[in-house]
C-alpha cells in the first residue's frame, strides 16, 4: 500500500480505537464501564485534547512501520521525533532525549519489511507512549499510565501491518 492509503486506514482504524480510549478515560474517572455510552458526550467535551492527540497518534502509528525505508512516512515521523527531541532538550530532559535519539536510529539498521513489519514490533515499539504522563511528572501508578496513547499507536501500527497483509510474529 502507499502512504495515502495507510493514512486513510489509520484514520478509519481510529474510529475503532476510540472505544478503548474512551473506556480508559472512564476507568480513570472511577466510573464503571457500563456508563461508557451515557458519558460519551461529556468525555468528548472534557477530554477533547486527549482524544485529538490519540487521533494523531493512531495516524502516526499507521506510518511507523515504514520508517525503515526512504518514504513520506519516514520524513514525517523523523520530523516529529526531531521536534520532540528539541522540546526535551529545552525542558532539560537530556536522558529522555538521548534515549529517543538512540531508538530513532534503530530503523536504519534493519531491512524493509523485517523487524518493523511484525506483530511483535506493533506491541513493543509503541510501549514508550505508556510513560508519557510519567515523563511530565505524574506519579507512577497504573491509572496514570498513557494507555490511551499506547492503544492509539498500537491500533494504527496494526492497521498498517494488516493492510499490507505481510505481518508475522518474528
Amino acid at each position: 500500500m502507499r502512504f495515502g492509503q495507510h493514512v486513510g486506514v489509520g484514520i478509519a482504524t481510529y474510529f475503532i480505537a476510540i472505544v478503548p480510549v474512551c473506556a480508559w478515560i472512564i476507568y480513570r474517572q472511577g466510573l464503571p464501564f457500563s456508563q461508557l455510552w451515557e458519558n460519551l458526550p461529556s468525555i468528548f467535551l472534557q477530554y477533547w485534547w486527549e482524544i485529538t492527540i490519540c487521533f494523531f497518534l493512531c495516524v502516526i502509528g499507521a506510518m511507523m512501520p515504514d520508517v525503515d525505508i526512504k518514504s513520506r512516512s519516514q520524513m514525517i515521523v523523523y520530523a516529529l521525533l526531531f521536534a520532540i527531541d528539541i522540546v526535551l532538550i529545552v525542558l532539560k530532559y537530556y536522558r529522555a532525549s538521548a534515549i529517543m535519539g538512540c531508538i530513532a536510529m534503530l530503523p536504519m539498521l534493519t531491512k524493509h519489511r523485517e523487524q518493523f513489519h511484525s506483530y511483535i514490533a506493533a506491541f513493543v515499539i509503541p510501549a514508550p507512549f505508556l510513560f508519557i504522563p510519567i515523563l511530565f511528572g505524574v506519579e507512577l501508578e497504573f491509572k496514570n499510565l498513557g494507555i490511551s496513547y499506547y492503544v492509539s499507536v498500537l491500533a494504527g501500527y496494526l492497521s498498517h501491518i494488516i493492510a499490507d497483509g505481510e505481518g508475522d510474529w518474528n
